[in-house]
């Protein structure tokens, strides 16, 4: 499979070339990246006590949510930068990005504020429910934790300057090295020092906004022509690139966030936890599909932003059908998997929990329909033309989660992992069916936005 997917990439011309050094990278580094996260958890387990680590934990979920506060901003400039950077209007690709900096620390300033002066009033003990760490230490380690997020919600987008470069595996290359220091760091303090969440947190927090820091200083050095500045911000652009992050925000919340986040959610309510950690254990195996096509698919974005400014669309049908080849390749894979998977379940997790194939099935349904939309999406992003997307996420989830509360108890947990399903098959029907217009370049109205 590995080979076809090769044979499938392989084109001589110079965005091919990147497209396909990009992927290959991604790969390696995917693979690094999913050896030091498994590394980390015992690590940073044998590190702290059990409850300072789910304290850390409850943590890094709180930030997880303050990771959307950007409201979809640096991916919508990353189009505008990628268009720019094409065209050879550097001076243009300065103000957006500087503009898009200067936005985001505004939101991170204001964020801020609330949060130091919100927390003041809150007895985190209670929240947490812990008496192991005090009051004072959890103000501090959360003081910590949140300052670091949001600098580093804006330092981040060095990151969209290397994608929007068509250099998309240097951003996994910053993201995997702020993992492998972090563990790094915590195996040395694990044999040094005693056990402190606020070192954790600090560690854990704080490296990823030094690494796009350090890496800024040689990428901002070479394209001396994109350093940003405060000159450089045009307030005339802002509105542009809310506008357009707005819109990737709303997709993010409702399609991703709302359908993938709540499943656990609605098994549970329904079916009780039980049921939620035999759905959790097929989605890991099967999930392998979408991890996969994600790394082809990623580096994409910003080829098809390229080729569409500069009015190829031979290349962009070209890299399209290969996408969706590689899609049917997946199928084939996931197939594979479903024929494997009682023999991976029993070698995996043992006798502990069974797994019926009913569920198994679903799963692979979904997380193929999931790619399927991906395989579209990625085309309708990279040409900046996701109306269309915005109307289907807001509709389909809202139907989707009417249908759960009515009809949920009837459903049986399969039947939930079936509905996500049938979310995803229907926008990547439509979305598909865009992809179509755009390329013959037959798209008018709606699905031209």
């Amino acid at each position: 499979m590995l080979g076809k997917i090769k044979a499938l990439l392989a084109s001589n011309d110079n965005r091919s070339v990147m497209l396909r050094h990009n992927i290959l990278l991604s790969v390696v580094l995917k693979i690094i990246g999913l050896a030091t996260s498994l590394l980390i958890v015992p690590v940073t387990l044998h590190y702290l006590q059990k409850e300072e680590y789910g304290i850390w934990m409850a943590i890094s979920s709180v930030l997880y949510w303050f990771s959307f506060f950007d409201i979809g901003l640096g991916n919508g400039m990353r189009n505008y930068l990628t268009k720019s950077i094409s065209t050879g209007h550097l001076e243009m690709g300065r103000a957006y990005l500087s503009t898009t900096l200067w936005v985001l620390f505004l939101i991170a300033c204001g964020l801020g504020l609330i949060s130091f002066f919100g927390l003041n009033y809150i007895d985190l003990t209670k929240v947490f429910n812990t008496r192991a760490v005090s009051d004072e230490v959890l103000h501090g380690v959360l003081f910590t934790a949140i300052a670091f997020t949001l600098a580093n919600l804006v330092v981040r987008n060095v990151g969209f300057v290397f994608v929007a470069l068509q250099k998309y595996a240097l951003n996994d290359f910053l993201l995997i090295s702020g993992n492998i220091i972090s563990l790094i760091v915590i195996f040395v303090l694990s044999k040094t020092a005693e056990p402190s969440l606020f070192k954790v947190v600090l560690v854990f927090s704080a490296t990823p906004v030094c690494i796009f820091l350090l890496a800024a200083i040689p990428l901002f050095r070479h394209y001396k022509g994109l350093r940003p500045s405060y000159r450089a911000v045009d307030h005339r652009l802002a509105g542009g690139i809310i506008n357009k992050g707005m819109g990737f925000f709303v997709i993010q919340i409702t399609s991703c966030l709302v359908i993938f986040g709540s499943s656990n959610l609605f098994i549970s309510h329904y079916y009780g936890p039980a049921e939620v950690s035999v759905y959790n254990v097929a989605y890991k195996y099967l999930n392998l599909l979408a991890v996969g096509y994600a790394v082809v698919l990623a580096p994409m974005w910003n080829a098809y932003t390229d080729a569409y400014v500069k009015n190829d669309f031979d290349w962009i049908r070209r890299a399209y059908n290969k996408a969706f080849r590689i899609w049917l390749l997946t199928l084939a894979g996931g197939l594979l998997m479903l024929l494997l998977s009682g023999l991976f379940y029993r070698l995996w997790i043992g006798s502990s929990l069974q797994v019926p194939i009913e569920m198994s099935v679903s799963v692979f349904l979904y997380v193929s329909f999931f790619n399927l939309n991906n395989c579209a999406t990625y085309l309708i992003n990279g040409l900046n033309k996701i109306r269309v997307q915005i109307y289907t996420s807001v509709v389909i989830t809202a139907i989707y989660v009417l249908v759960l509360n009515f009809f949920g108890t009837r459903l049986e947990p399969q039947g939930i992992v079936l509905s996500m399903a049938a979310c995803y098959a229907v926008m990547s029907l439509i979305h598909c069916y865009q992809c179509h217009l755009l390329i013959n370049r037959r798209a008018r109205g709606v699905w031209n936005k």
